[in-house]
């Protein structure tokens, strides 16, 4: 037997009004204009994806467990209904219990499986358009899809300027390549390695995958800039 409306009540999940809903004034979520406005266009373009979670209030009231952000957008958009799923009379000790629960019980992001999945949607959608719904500037989202496309077979074989051995019992993971290059390029490399490092996670111990830095560039005397990031006052 398929699912009626009131066995969906019964398992709590409702359509309420929008103005039969008030804000937790003790959700612990920060604000960002920017996410606001991308969460609205996320909702104009797929609609109410995600349930609100409610419990009543003595006044007939239902106040916003998990989804202020979105009941706001709601709002601002024009929706008059909302799909709630309803835990009905419990304790705010209760309430706050569950906004933790549901809002922290995340998983890390794979970094490179999210660059791939961002390059197959950017095959039928535009670098900005998918901008316009997605929490990534169009920087952002060309970065990590650039990513998928660097050739790191190039330096599988030993370069000619010089391809140095971790010194032993030095913590160095990685072997070195030395190579001069101009200021110019130091400059592009330099910023373009820390871009990887951020994007990649190379920070972060809890990421499941290492990336390879080269480490270090080396310059010719003569090009040694007096700024290595070529910052100008």
């Amino acid at each position: 037997m398929g699912l009626t409306k009131q066995s969906l009540k019964q398992l709590g999940y409702e359509v309420i009004e929008i103005e039969k809903l008030v804000k937790a004034d003790w959700n612990y979520k920060g604000e960002d204009e920017g996410k606001s406005i991308k969460l609205q266009e996320n909702i104009k373009r797929n609609g109410q994806i995600e349930n609100i979670i409610v419990r009543k209030l003595e006044t007939g009231f239902y106040e916003v467990v998990n989804g202020n952000h979105r009941y706001d957008a709601m709002k601002e958009i024009g929706f008059k209904f909302a799909v709630v799923h309803n835990k009905g009379e419990i304790t705010l000790s209760e309430a706050k219990r569950i906004a933790i629960e549901t809002n922290e019980t995340k998983f890390d992001t794979d970094q490179l499986k999210l660059a791939e999945l961002l390059g197959d949607i950017n095959a039928e959608f535009s670098i900005d358009e998918m901008a316009v719904t997605m929490p990534y500037n169009p920087e952002e989202i060309k970065d990590m899809v650039d990513v998928l496309g660097f050739d790191f077979t190039q330096f599988d074989e030993e370069p000619k300027n010089g391809f140095a051995q971790p010194t032993e019992g030095s913590d160095e993971k990685y072997q070195t390549i030395s190579v001069d290059v101009p200021e110019e390029t130091a400059n592009l490399w330099n910023k373009w390695q820390e871009r990887c490092k951020e994007l990649l996670g190379y920070d972060n111990p809890s990421k499941a995958f290492e990336f390879a830095i080269i480490e270090a560039i080396n310059l010719p005397d003569e090009a040694m800039p007096t700024d290595p990031l070529g910052d100008e006052e």
